[in-house]
């Protein structure tokens, strides 16, 4: 049996007054310690405050878990047994040793029921994403509110069914610890509120508040048939409050929502919070800074650290996953010129595609450049858009040149390069490689998708004048997405590959969810396309609208889009020189993209 579990509280005027006051008190004596009487305190190992808005939660049931580690959604495990702790009437809780870390990685914790002074509240559910179990100490001090809540929905949301089911493949994934420390990004968990961010990162204040007051309107009321209750879960389908943070955090543009935005009282606990009605419940996390210029193309590596190709500012910067520490990089190795496309090998490399400098510039994961003054073989002109293929080849779209080029790992053409297609391209603008290795190939003059097999043959082409000035293509599995636009029309094409035959079949141009003039598009883990347009996102489930009329989100000209590890949603914005972040919006994917491709 483990020491013996223990709530240490006492009554004091406020929040703050408690946490100094338990930080520093007789309640952190080791174990083994003098109480005067001879006998010995047990360990305390942590400890907190559960607050529903600015009111201490008394009464509810303190539990810690550890995540699953058999995939997303697995089924999490309760560290404290038996049992739970209980909040004191001021929201205090202790825990002491009764607890393991040995098979523990990431930890969670959820605060539920209890009493925020308007009686016993069945639906009360809050929780913080702490980090890694060995992280907790005796000085470590918790506090779980809406705020908290809302920032693990958020973060977490890739990884989680419900507050008992967190989990990702494999025992500290890179994406989960990621997501948790997105989460202390958004929310500090030892002070419940909204930290400082680092220099060149804006946080979305007042949407997170927003969210914690929609939240605390019905953790702070008498129970489910309060108002504050029955709106939230009429609206999302849930039963308590972290489930209802999580299913709007999975579905932020829905038009169930319209009515919470009118449920926190004039009074709200949480400030300063959005003047009018949202057009969605969307998280987005800006970068700006001098060393973004023009910021074109995006590609995820391994990591979850976002590389970004700055046209007028001549250099790749790269950006860090989301995390408490950050620190942009920018490099200029290679003899970079206007580049624009960029993607990433298995083995980490970064290839740019270097418009101005008619070449590709290969660099390593430390930005150093491999190719010296950039690779020119295979007719390279004016190269717009780079993949990379699981043998790590690099397939190259030439504008001018109206072709392809395939170069090896080590930067030699092709035997075939460049490839043609017997004159079909025409001026291309994009491509992307399926699971079985073949190469999707956009043309902007024509409205064409033409498919090429692994070995460079050409398979088929379909065309749509819909899509004249077609800007991007993305693949997942055997699906194609290919945004553009004509003369001020706004339209997608959702397209299918026959595996077995190779051939290229037009489903239907699709229109709605707010496309409005796409430049890019990419696909999550569940094969959701995401589309990039000039001022939102849309999203589409094959040829299903998903995101509302207005599409989802807010940005400046996006030229780029990428989905990271984590299910965040990265943007390019060239229009305001910025990376916008959208927390947990997709589905994860495996990165670097090069890891979903065959060769």
């Amino acid at each position: 049996m483990g020491k013996a579990l223990v709530l240490r509280a006492s009554a004091v005027a406020g929040a703050l007054a408690v946490s100094s006051a338990m930080l520093t008190g007789c309640g952190l004596s080791g174990a083994g310690s003098g109480t005067g009487d001879g006998s010995l305190l047990p360990q305390v190992r942590s400890q907190g405050i559960v607050m529903g808005g600015q009111q201490p939660v008394s009464g509810a049931s303190i539990q810690l878990y550890t995540v699953g580690i058999t995939g997303a959604g697995s089924v999490s495990t309760a560290l404290i047994t038996p049992g739970s702790v209980t909040t004191a009437s001021n929201g205090m809780f202790t825990i002491t040793g009764d607890y393991s870390c040995g098979s523990a990685t990431q930890v969670y914790i959820v605060a539920s029921g209890g009493n925020a002074g308007s009686g016993s509240n069945s639906a009360i559910s809050l929780m913080a994403a702490l980090g890694p179990c060995s992280s907790l100490t005796p000085s470590t001090f918790i506090n779980i509110n809406e705020l908290t809540t809302i920032a693990a929905d958020y973060a977490l949301a890739g990884f989680m069914t419900d507050y008992a089911h967190v989990g990702a493949t494999g025992s500290n994934p890179t994406a989960l610890v990621n997501a948790f420390n997105t989460a202390n990004l958004l929310v500090s968990v030892s002070t419940g509120a909204i930290p400082t961010p680092p220099t060149g990162m804006t946080l979305p204040v007042k949407q997170l508040n927003t969210l914690a007051d929609i939240l605390a309107a019905c953790v702070n009321s008498a129970g489910s048939a309060s108002t504050g209750c029955s709106t939230l879960f009429s609206a999302t389908g849930a039963a308590e409050t972290i489930g209802a943070g999580l299913v709007i955090a999975k579905n932020p543009g829905s038009s169930s929502y319209t009515a919470l935005y009118s449920l926190p009282s004039a009074s709200a606990p949480f400030e300063p919070t959005l003047s009018t009605q949202p057009n969605d419940f969307t998280l987005a996390v800006n970068y700006t800074g001098a060393e973004l210029l023009s910021p074109y193309g995006i590609a995820i590596d391994a990591s979850g650290n976002a590389w970004v190709t700055n046209e007028a500012g001549q250099s790749v910067v790269k950006l860090p996953s989301l995390s408490a520490g950050f620190a942009t990089a920018s490099y200029s190795n290679g003899g970079l010129l206007a580049p624009r496309g960029i993607s990433i090998d298995l083995s980490g490399n970064i290839w740019v595609a270097n418009t101005g400098g008619n070449d590709v510039v290969k660099l390593n994961s430390l930005g150093v450049a491999q190719s010296g003054s950039g690779y020119t073989g295979g007719s390279i002109s004016s190269p717009v858009a780079i993949a990379n293929d699981g043998a790590g080849n690099a397939w190259i779209v030439n504008f001018s040149g109206n072709s392809i080029t395939e170069l090896s790992s080590t930067g030699t053409a092709s035997g075939a390069s460049p490839i043609t297609g017997s004159g079909v391209l025409s001026a291309p603008t994009s491509l992307a490689i399926d699971s079985a290795g073949r190469v999707a190939v956009s043309n902007s003059a024509t409205g064409q998708l033409c498919l090429f097999s692994s070995a460079a043959v050409l398979q088929s082409c379909v065309s749509d004048l819909t899509l004249l000035g077609a800007t991007a293509v993305a693949v997942s599995g055997t699906s194609v997405s290919m945004a553009g636009s004509t003369s001020g029309a706004s339209v997608a094409g959702a397209f299918t590959v026959a595996t077995s035959t190779g051939t290229v079949n037009t489903v239907s141009p699709v229109s709605g969810a707010g496309l409005t003039l796409p430049m890019a598009v990419a696909y999550d883990g569940t094969g959701t396309a995401w589309f990039a347009n000039t001022t939102s996102i849309s999203e589409f489930a094959g040829s299903t609208a998903i995101s509302p009329n207005t599409g989802i989100g807010s940005f400046n000209s996006p030229s780029g889009i990428a989905v990271d590890a984590s299910g965040n949603i990265w943007t390019a914005n060239s229009g305001d020189n910025s990376v916008s972040i959208f927390v947990g919006m997709g589905s994860p994917v495996t990165t670097p993209i090069a890891a979903n491709v065959g060769q």
